[in-house]
């Protein structure tokens, strides 16, 4: 008998500790939440939540249902260490009836002047140069935010989503449908006149879907500060107004903002406008920063019906990069069906490996479209039906070009269009294979009067067919 008290008593002591530590659990249902009753549940939801702030943590169960809620706050790191458990479970986004009129003229349906979110979580510090006082350990997982953004239409500040000053945040097989704004917003600031710029490190979101239904949203997920995060096995569709970034938007919006370490991996973008699938944006990296806006890897994506695939937003850096290091590399991927194939300006440090770019139908845009780039690298690329008559445009100031080993078939006339001769590298072993004009140019660039100009150039075993003339760069040397 002994023997089978103990073996009952053991089960319902792992329920309650786990290594000695106690464990709590709370259901929603128990502090007033009732589900698809069409009442608004914040207060229950808050409730739940406090209670588990007090604790120091534990986990909301929120059961299978619907539930109505206009702003669920956690505010400060004493609500650290909270998991929030669903059952596929819908968080209904509630609003006021009427926008309100900010100071600006701006009309809103958020509570914040930055950015404000049906789950909005704020350290309510500024200026940290670390996690210390960032809230701790949040898990998200097994629930649907649900916007309408068909009838009450696009909100810049209201998202599903908004955190600032969140460190070790996770968000896991999560939907989020018809958001006004952002989807998941990792913000530099939620309320400028209260707190900017608390630390956000190590963002993880796995296995969610975004679905704008409409394209009148801002983006699934924006990250304007992180010193690493990882976007996982997501997919992306109709989301993003065509004068927003895009489905995701890394956009550090001051120079001190810390945005680096981040990879996006096997995702998929469906029917997204905006300038690319994926914005990002890259600042100087300094000392102010902790030298941020670098390694930022893209892998193993899919693109059908997109703008752009990546757009990247450099600066004047460019111009003195030194290629000590890698900002984006985009790598393993396809991108079909798209208006243009990329979409950067002053660039610099970008590595584009074995990516499969077809039907790109647009005949105007190049991929450098403003300002100039700096090391830009294709390589073990497929380009597959380019209707841009210039093919790959490069326009500006451009340095280091460099195409190694590539296929290039059912261009519209030329493959590569350099506009500076300084922006020629390392153009090498690509198979130039067809295009429609006959004797179209595998390289235009800028004419050059002595062999100084094109010393930094390296062109050999490139090989020609299919009405593609021999790549020839001395044709250019009047």
């Amino acid at each position: 008998m002994k023997k089978i008290l103990m073996l009952l008593i053991i089960p319902l002591l792992t329920n309650f500790y786990c290594f000695g530590e106690h464990v709590i659990s709370v259901n929603v249902k128990s502090f007033g939440a009732i589900p698809n009753d069409g009442k608004d549940d914040t207060q229950s939801f808050q409730k739940g939540i406090d209670y588990l702030a007090l604790k120091k943590g534990g986990t909301l169960i929120i059961p299978k249902g619907s539930y109505n809620i206009t702003h669920l706050k956690f505010l400060g790191k004493k609500y650290s260490n909270i998991t929030m458990v669903g059952d596929s479970s819908v968080i209904l986004q509630t609003l006021p009836r009427e926008r309100s009129l900010l100071a600006n003229g701006f009309k809103t349906f958020a509570e914040r002047n930055a950015a404000d979110g049906c789950f909005v979580f704020d350290a309510e510090a500024s200026n940290q140069i670390n996690d210390l006082h960032s809230i701790k350990n949040i898990t998200m997982r097994g629930l649907n935010f649900v916007s309408n953004v068909s009838t009450k239409g696009f909100d810049e500040l209201l998202h599903q989503v908004s955190a600032h000053g969140v460190s070790n945040f996770n968000v896991e097989n999560c939907n989020f449908i018809g958001f006004h704004g952002d989807g998941i917003a990792i913000n530099g600031a939620t309320d400028f006149s209260r707190n900017r710029n608390a630390y956000n490190k190590n963002i993880n979101i796995k296995n969610c879907k975004f679905d704008g239904l409409n394209n009148d949203n801002r983006q699934g997920i924006s990250i304007y500060y992180s010193d690493g995060f990882v976007i996982d096995n997501c997919h992306f569709q109709n989301v993003t107004r065509g004068d927003m970034p895009g489905a995701i938007d890394i956009e550090p919006d001051m120079d001190s903002n810390v945005s680096r370490n981040g990879k996006i991996t096997n995702c998929t973008f469906k029917n997204i406008k905006g300038i690319a699938a994926i914005h990002i944006v890259i600042r100087k990296s300094s000392a102010e920063n902790n030298f941020s806006n670098k390694n930022f890897v893209i892998n193993n994506c899919k693109f059908e019906n997109v703008n752009s695939s990546i757009g990247i937003a450099g600066n004047d850096q460019f111009l003195t990069f030194n290629k000590a290091y890698k900002t984006v590399i985009f790598k393993n991927s396809t991108v079909k069906n798209a208006y243009t194939l990329m979409e950067m300006r002053k660039a610099y440090g970008v590595e584009i490996d074995n990516v499969k770019f077809e039907n790109i139908r647009n005949e105007y845009n190049n991929v450098v479209s403003d300002g100039g780039a700096k090391d830009i690298t294709f390589k073990n690329c497929l380009f597959d039906g380019i209707k841009n008559p210039n093919g790959l445009g490069f326009t500006g100031i451009t340095f280091e070009i460099n195409f190694l080993s590539n296929v290039f078939k059912n261009f519209e006339s030329n493959a590569i269009t350099i506009n500076a001769i300084s922006g020629v590298g390392k153009i090498s072993k690509n198979q130039f294979l067809s295009t429609k004009n006959k004797g179209g140019f595998p390289l235009i660039t800028q004419y050059y009067a002595n062999e100084a100009a094109v010393k930094q150039a390296v062109i050999n075993e490139n090989k020609s067919s299919g009405n593609f003339s021999a790549i020839n760069l001395n044709f250019f040397n009047k």
